[in-house]
Protein backbone atom coordinates (compact mmCIF):
# COMPACT_ATOMS: atom_id res chain seq x y z
CA UNK A 1 0.00 0.00 0.00
CA UNK A 2 1.34 3.34 -1.12
CA UNK A 3 1.94 6.39 1.42
CA UNK A 4 -0.93 8.32 -0.36
CA UNK A 5 -3.53 5.60 0.06
CA UNK A 6 -2.31 4.96 3.45
CA UNK A 7 -3.21 8.52 4.66
CA UNK A 8 -6.18 8.23 2.83
CA UNK A 9 -7.70 5.45 5.03
CA UNK A 10 -6.47 7.60 7.70
CA UNK A 11 -8.78 10.15 6.86
CA UNK A 12 -11.80 8.49 6.47
CA UNK A 13 -11.60 6.72 9.67
CA UNK A 14 -11.24 9.97 11.43
CA UNK A 15 -14.61 11.07 9.12
CA UNK A 16 -16.47 7.70 10.25
CA UNK A 17 -15.34 7.81 14.35
CA UNK A 18 -16.87 11.56 13.92
CA UNK A 19 -19.64 10.60 12.19
CA UNK A 20 -20.99 7.90 14.77
CA UNK A 21 -19.59 10.24 17.36
CA UNK A 22 -22.19 12.67 16.25
CA UNK A 23 -24.99 9.83 16.13
CA UNK A 24 -24.55 8.74 19.49
CA UNK A 25 -24.20 11.99 20.90
CA UNK A 26 -27.66 13.13 19.49
CA UNK A 27 -29.56 10.21 20.56
CA UNK A 28 -28.17 10.20 23.92
CA UNK A 29 -28.11 14.13 24.07
CA UNK A 30 -31.79 16.26 23.16
CA UNK A 31 -30.38 19.17 25.19
CA UNK A 32 -30.83 22.19 23.52
CA UNK A 33 -28.04 24.10 25.34
CA UNK A 34 -25.72 21.33 24.41
CA UNK A 35 -24.05 22.42 21.18
CA UNK A 36 -21.77 19.56 20.62
CA UNK A 37 -23.71 17.86 18.12
CA UNK A 38 -23.12 21.65 16.31
CA UNK A 39 -19.27 21.66 17.16
CA UNK A 40 -18.93 17.58 15.97
CA UNK A 41 -20.47 18.53 12.67
CA UNK A 42 -18.68 21.35 11.99
CA UNK A 43 -15.33 19.41 12.80
CA UNK A 44 -16.84 16.34 10.52
CA UNK A 45 -17.06 19.81 7.95
CA UNK A 46 -13.71 21.06 8.39
CA UNK A 47 -12.11 17.10 8.14
CA UNK A 48 -14.06 16.85 4.95
CA UNK A 49 -12.45 19.64 3.95
CA UNK A 50 -9.21 18.79 4.73
CA UNK A 51 -9.44 15.58 3.66
CA UNK A 52 -10.43 17.03 -0.19
CA UNK A 53 -7.49 19.25 0.05
CA UNK A 54 -4.94 16.97 1.22
CA UNK A 55 -6.61 14.31 -1.85
CA UNK A 56 -5.90 17.26 -4.29
CA UNK A 57 -2.12 17.76 -2.37
CA UNK A 58 -2.25 13.62 -3.34
CA UNK A 59 -2.90 13.93 -6.76
CA UNK A 60 -0.40 16.64 -7.26
CA UNK A 61 2.38 15.00 -6.06
CA UNK A 62 1.92 12.18 -8.02
CA UNK A 63 1.47 14.30 -11.02
CA UNK A 64 4.84 16.17 -9.66
CA UNK A 65 6.57 12.59 -9.49
CA UNK A 66 5.44 11.30 -13.06
CA UNK A 67 6.55 14.75 -14.50
CA UNK A 68 10.06 14.09 -13.15
CA UNK A 69 10.45 10.81 -14.28
CA UNK A 70 9.25 12.27 -17.65
CA UNK A 71 12.09 14.67 -17.13
CA UNK A 72 14.77 12.08 -15.70
CA UNK A 73 13.63 9.35 -18.65
CA UNK A 74 14.65 12.58 -21.46
CA UNK A 75 17.68 13.79 -19.79
CA UNK A 76 19.04 9.79 -19.87
CA UNK A 77 18.32 9.59 -23.24
CA UNK A 78 19.90 12.32 -24.24
CA UNK A 79 23.02 11.70 -22.24
CA UNK A 80 22.76 8.15 -24.27
CA UNK A 81 22.11 10.07 -27.33
CA UNK A 82 25.41 12.17 -26.72
CA UNK A 83 27.49 9.32 -25.55
CA UNK A 84 26.61 7.66 -28.93
CA UNK A 85 27.71 10.32 -30.90
CA UNK A 86 30.52 10.80 -28.74
CA UNK A 87 31.57 7.45 -29.18
CA UNK A 88 31.11 7.05 -33.25
CA UNK A 89 32.96 10.34 -34.10
CA UNK A 90 36.07 9.01 -31.53
CA UNK A 91 35.47 5.54 -33.64
CA UNK A 92 36.07 7.20 -36.52
CA UNK A 93 38.92 9.64 -35.72
CA UNK A 94 40.41 6.59 -34.85
CA UNK A 95 39.90 4.72 -38.24
CA UNK A 96 41.11 8.15 -39.94
CA UNK A 97 44.16 8.11 -37.88
CA UNK A 98 44.74 4.30 -37.97
CA UNK A 99 44.40 4.39 -41.86
CA UNK A 100 46.42 7.43 -42.48
CA UNK A 101 49.48 5.72 -40.36
CA UNK A 102 48.58 2.90 -42.75
CA UNK A 103 49.55 5.10 -45.81
CA UNK A 104 52.21 6.61 -44.49
CA UNK A 105 53.65 3.44 -43.94
CA UNK A 106 53.14 2.07 -46.80
CA UNK A 107 54.86 5.47 -48.60
CA UNK A 108 57.64 5.30 -46.19
CA UNK A 109 58.31 1.61 -47.13
CA UNK A 110 58.03 2.33 -51.11
CA UNK A 111 60.52 4.95 -50.73
CA UNK A 112 62.93 3.81 -48.33
CA UNK A 113 65.27 3.34 -50.49
CA UNK A 114 65.58 7.04 -51.93
CA UNK A 115 68.51 8.11 -49.98
CA UNK A 116 70.71 4.46 -50.63
CA UNK A 117 69.49 4.62 -54.38
CA UNK A 118 71.03 8.06 -55.10
CA UNK A 119 74.24 7.03 -54.15
CA UNK A 120 74.70 4.02 -56.03
CA UNK A 121 73.24 5.37 -59.48
CA UNK A 122 76.19 7.58 -59.37
CA UNK A 123 78.17 4.75 -59.05
CA UNK A 124 76.60 3.46 -62.16
CA UNK A 125 76.42 6.97 -64.12
CA UNK A 126 80.15 7.08 -63.70
CA UNK A 127 80.63 3.37 -64.97
CA UNK A 128 78.32 3.98 -67.90
CA UNK A 129 80.42 7.27 -68.94
CA UNK A 130 83.36 5.60 -68.78
CA UNK A 131 81.59 2.80 -71.21
CA UNK A 132 81.02 5.56 -73.69
CA UNK A 133 84.25 6.24 -74.52
CA UNK A 134 85.13 4.47 -77.94
CA UNK A 135 88.64 2.61 -77.68
CA UNK A 136 90.91 2.03 -80.42
CA UNK A 137 92.60 -1.00 -78.76
CA UNK A 138 90.59 -4.21 -79.49
CA UNK A 139 91.62 -5.39 -76.14
CA UNK A 140 90.10 -2.52 -74.59
CA UNK A 141 86.86 -3.16 -76.50
CA UNK A 142 86.40 -6.49 -75.37
CA UNK A 143 86.71 -5.66 -71.90
CA UNK A 144 84.50 -2.96 -72.00
CA UNK A 145 81.48 -5.25 -73.46
CA UNK A 146 82.15 -7.53 -70.66
CA UNK A 147 81.41 -4.58 -68.35
CA UNK A 148 78.79 -3.63 -70.71
CA UNK A 149 77.07 -6.79 -69.31
CA UNK A 150 77.43 -5.60 -65.73
CA UNK A 151 76.01 -2.21 -66.35
CA UNK A 152 72.97 -4.04 -67.80
CA UNK A 153 73.14 -6.33 -64.63
CA UNK A 154 73.01 -3.34 -62.18
CA UNK A 155 70.35 -1.53 -64.49
CA UNK A 156 68.11 -4.75 -64.06
CA UNK A 157 68.42 -4.70 -60.61
CA UNK A 158 67.09 -1.10 -59.94
CA UNK A 159 64.38 -2.12 -62.40
CA UNK A 160 63.49 -4.89 -59.78
CA UNK A 161 63.56 -2.42 -56.90
CA UNK A 162 61.69 -0.08 -58.26
CA UNK A 163 64.33 2.11 -60.05
CA UNK A 164 63.64 3.07 -63.52
CA UNK A 165 65.84 4.90 -65.94
CA UNK A 166 64.71 8.14 -67.51
CA UNK A 167 64.53 8.02 -71.15
CA UNK A 168 66.05 11.61 -72.39
CA UNK A 169 67.28 11.59 -76.05
CA UNK A 170 69.12 14.32 -78.23
CA UNK A 171 66.73 16.56 -79.56
CA UNK A 172 64.30 16.21 -77.08
CA UNK A 173 62.69 19.51 -75.40
CA UNK A 174 64.80 20.30 -72.44
CA UNK A 175 62.11 19.79 -69.02
CA UNK A 176 63.46 21.23 -65.84
CA UNK A 177 61.28 18.56 -63.78
CA UNK A 178 63.21 15.63 -64.32
CA UNK A 179 66.56 17.03 -66.76
CA UNK A 180 69.30 19.62 -64.93
CA UNK A 181 71.35 21.51 -67.38
CA UNK A 182 75.03 21.23 -67.31
CA UNK A 183 76.13 23.91 -69.88
CA UNK A 184 74.45 25.53 -72.85
CA UNK A 185 75.94 24.99 -76.49
CA UNK A 186 75.29 26.14 -79.79
CA UNK A 187 73.76 24.37 -82.42
CA UNK A 188 73.35 24.69 -86.34
CA UNK A 189 71.14 21.83 -86.42
CA UNK A 190 69.43 21.74 -83.00
CA UNK A 191 66.27 24.37 -82.25
CA UNK A 192 67.04 26.69 -79.46
CA UNK A 193 66.21 24.59 -75.44
CA UNK A 194 66.68 21.43 -77.21
CA UNK A 195 69.03 19.08 -75.68
CA UNK A 196 72.38 18.37 -77.25
CA UNK A 197 74.25 15.97 -75.22
CA UNK A 198 72.86 13.57 -72.71
CA UNK A 199 76.04 13.69 -69.83
CA UNK A 200 74.35 11.01 -67.24
CA UNK A 201 70.73 9.41 -67.24
CA UNK A 202 68.40 10.50 -64.85
CA UNK A 203 65.88 7.88 -62.63
CA UNK A 204 63.08 7.91 -60.62
CA UNK A 205 62.19 5.80 -57.57
CA UNK A 206 58.33 4.51 -58.71
CA UNK A 207 56.64 8.31 -59.35
CA UNK A 208 59.36 10.45 -57.24
CA UNK A 209 62.26 11.70 -58.94
CA UNK A 210 65.54 10.66 -57.07
CA UNK A 211 68.07 11.65 -59.92
CA UNK A 212 67.56 14.32 -62.53
CA UNK A 213 69.37 13.39 -66.21
CA UNK A 214 72.26 15.88 -66.68
CA UNK A 215 72.46 17.27 -69.81
CA UNK A 216 73.39 20.38 -72.11
CA UNK A 217 71.28 21.97 -74.08
CA UNK A 218 71.08 24.71 -76.64
CA UNK A 219 70.73 28.39 -76.90
CA UNK A 220 71.12 30.66 -79.87
CA UNK A 221 73.14 33.47 -79.62
CA UNK A 222 71.32 37.04 -79.33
Amino acid sequence: MSKHESQKEETQTVNEIAKDEVETSTNETACPKCDTQSELVKLTDQIQALTVEVDAKNERILQLEEEIKTINNDYVTRVTQKADEANALLKSKLEEISNKMQQELVIHKKYALEKQAGSLIDVINQFAMALAYKPTDPNIAKYQSGFQMFLTMFKNLLSELGISEISVKIGDEFNPEFMECIEFNHSNELADNKVIKVIASGYKLYDRLIKPAMVNVVRKKS
